[in-house]
């Protein structure tokens, strides 16, 4: 009896460890083709599933973090996805991709280019579309890099809590010399359908007051979050999406805004948007427009007012010299009406959306050719809602890049004298610190942070605040190993020397490149640019023995690869059939191509254009296996593979 129920016992354990690991690998299965389909969110949620049920799973472990890397690197680290270099370094060919990705990410360009560059000198095949976007990810680090490198004469301070928030703020406009603040923010309202309100602040020595939200307002979605100030009438213009489209405007009395009320129809039916802006005048509207028929490709257009039928002109292209093919939003004229600042995704941009400018020659009646602000406005993020007062060369603008509370903060910008800051940094035996990372925060500004690296003599030279206390940190090996503060002299000074020495001494790096590199790839992934080989097996694919007709009990094998081809509408590939060496060389060739021309028959049948499809036989001249036994022998050679064509 007592055998008997351990029997039943060791057979419930069994059969519930058997139930386990298939979930498990249920969700694996699940994980990866988020993963690799690089939908990160939905991937991250899986992973977490498995660890939940195997703490220990150091695939998901892995890709829990570079998910989170990519997801949120306002709150990662890299020392969570270095820790893996020894390892998945070895193991995941992709290793140094998803490093460069995370580097990118942390404005670290240098380190992002280089770990680029080891993924493509690796000696493993590498699907031509990720190739071609590597490539591209090193030119935009390149980039970056020299962009970060030649900072402009501007400092930048994040507005600190309580204007910026983990929430969103956008818009902001400003009366009194910058010390009163009107913005946008979804603060408490993220299940409303239209979250955005008006919020109200106040700066008094050197802090903002809580912000008051003006209800009255009303709420806006977030297409149409953006307000404007004209400060001569005491004026504020707000956009609505509803009646297609109005523009209002709220006057202010004894500090109380009135109840906004709509323009005339004449401005409402121009076909307005909500990133729009109103000059001083009051006669000018700028805003974005998309094409007729497009949806992509916002150019900036413009209206008058015509003031002796007080009617606004039909809109029209502001200028050619600021229009690309990709988007143009955000418009600022300055009161004279010669300079204008707009966020664009084209003329170069470093990021998603940067800050140019653009000035108007009156001998000509043109536009100049637009130029970035450069560095530290402009970021590998979004950086728009660019608002400048002339008068003092300062103002501000919205940006999401890395140091960003929520997912867009208000900055304030203001001009500032630069030094150049010059010297080298030496290593625990007095050598040259080849590749030291700098990193550098200004005192007197927030958000700010400048980095730069030596070169193979240990120098650096970089662009500083001048009359600040910077506080310095070096990295050595991705190891912080230095940090001390400096004072910048005075403007007049225009180059300052310092020298570190750091303790830790050289280490010799040693580079693997045993790199796991499985023969074939899943054939859910052989679409993906992520695939480790360029061929995929049609596992049991069962032919009879001498015969190429498909049973009909085996077609359905066939649907994964017919749902790959569909979505991945670009893919082309190659049906190779094989057989094993019994009988006839001629014969056994013909049987392999009419067995591959079964394969590809399914596909076009099915809606996949011949183009797609290429059937090939190749007999039994590449076996996989000997030949010699039935059982892991000549079953295994009587196969269909799958080839991606590049």
């Amino acid at each position: 009896m007592y055998f008997k129920k351990c029997t039943l016992l060791i057979g419930l354990l069994f059969s519930t460890s058997l139930c386990y690991s298939q979930d498990v690998e249920k969700l694996e299965k699940k994980a990866q083709k988020y993963f690799y389909a690089e939908e990160l969110l939905e991937a991250a949620a899986v992973y977490e599933q498995i660890l939940a049920l195997d703490s220990e799973n150091r695939t998901a472990s892995y890709r829990m973090v570079i998910c989170n890397a990519l997801l949120d690197p306002r709150n990662s680290t890299m020392d969570d996805l270095l820790q893996y270099k020894s390892t998945q370094g070895k193991r995941d060919k992709f290793y140094y991709y998803w490093l460069g990705r995370a580097y990118f990410h942390q404005n670290q360009f240098k380190k992002a280019s280089e770990s680029w560059k080891k993924f493509l000198a690796l000696d493993k095949y590498k699907s031509s579309v990720i190739i071609s976007e590597t490539q591209f990810f090193i030119d935009w680090a390149e980039r970056a890099e020299v962009h970060h490198s030649l900072s402009e004469n501007y400092e930048i301070d994040q507005l600190p809590e309580p204007v910026n928030s983990i929430s969103t703020e956008y818009s902001p406009v400003f009366f009194s010399e910058s010390n009163e603040l009107l913005f946008l923010s979804d603060k408490g309202n993220e299940d409303q359908e239209e979250p955005f309100q008006v919020y109200h602040t106040i700066r008094s020595g050197g802090s903002w007051s809580e912000p008051t939200a003006l209800k009255h307002f009303g709420r806006f979605e977030e297409k149409n979050a953006n307000i404007e100030v004209v400060n001569e009438s005491s004026k504020i213009y707000l956009y609505r999406g509803d009646k297609k489209g109005s523009l209002y405007s709220s006057h202010n009395n004894d500090g109380k805004w009135s109840k906004p009320e709509t323009l005339s129809r004449e401005v409402s039916d121009s076909r307005l948007e909500s990133h729009f802006f109103i000059n001083e005048q009051e006669n000018t509207i700028l805003f974005a427009n998309r094409k007729k028929g497009k949806s992509a490709d916002l150019d900036i257009f413009v209206s008058r007012l015509d003031g002796s039928s007080n009617n606004w002109s039909k809109p029209e292209l502001f200028s050619e010299a600021i229009t690309t093919e990709l988007d143009e939003d955000y418009p600022y004229l300055t009161d004279n009406g010669n300079t204008i600042y707009f966020s664009s995704k084209g003329f170069g941009s470093i990021g998603g959306y940067d800050v140019f400018k653009s000035e108007y020659d009156a001998s000509t009646n043109s536009w100049s050719v637009p130029i970035s602000l450069g560095y530290p406005t402009n970021s590998i993020g979004h950086d728009i809602q660019f608002k400048i007062n002339t008068n003092s060369n300062s103002g501000y603008f919205v940006s999401d890049r890395l140091s960003a509370l929520g997912s867009f903060d208000i900055y304030f910008f203001h001009e500032s004298n630069k030094i150049f800051l010059t010297g080298t940094i030496v290593d625990g035996d007095g050598l040259p610190a080849e590749d030291a990372e700098i990193h550098l925060y200004p005192s007197r500004t927030t958000g700010l942070e400048i980095k730069t690296m030596t070169d193979q003599e240990g120098k650096y030279e970089v662009h500083v605040g001048s009359e600040d206390n910077l506080k310095v940190e070096i990295f050595f090996h991705d190891e912080l190993v230095h940090g001390e503060r400096i004072q910048t002299p005075e403007s007049e000074v225009k180059t300052m020397r310092k020298n570190f020495a750091i303790d830790q001494e050289k280490k010799l790096l040693v580079e693997h490149n045993d790199y796991h590199d499985p023969t074939y790839t899943d054939l859910d992934n052989i679409g993906s640019k992520f695939r480790p080989s360029n061929k995929a097996l049609l596992s049991n694919l069962y032919f009879g023995f001498g015969k190429v007709e498909l049973a009909t009990s085996e077609l359905p094998k066939l649907e994964p690869l017919l749902l790959v081809m569909k979505e991945n509408p670009d893919l082309k590939v190659e049906i190779a059939g094989h057989t094993d060496n019994i009988g006839d060389g001629k014969a056994n060739l013909r049987i392999s191509v009419l067995r591959a021309r079964a394969v590809a028959k399914y596909l076009t049948d099915h809606g996949i254009p011949k183009t797609r499809v290429v059937a090939k036989g190749y007999g039994y001249a590449i076996p996989m296996a000997s030949n010699d036994q039935e059982r892991e022998g000549r079953e295994f050679n009587r196969r269909i593979e799958v080839l991606v064509l590049e």
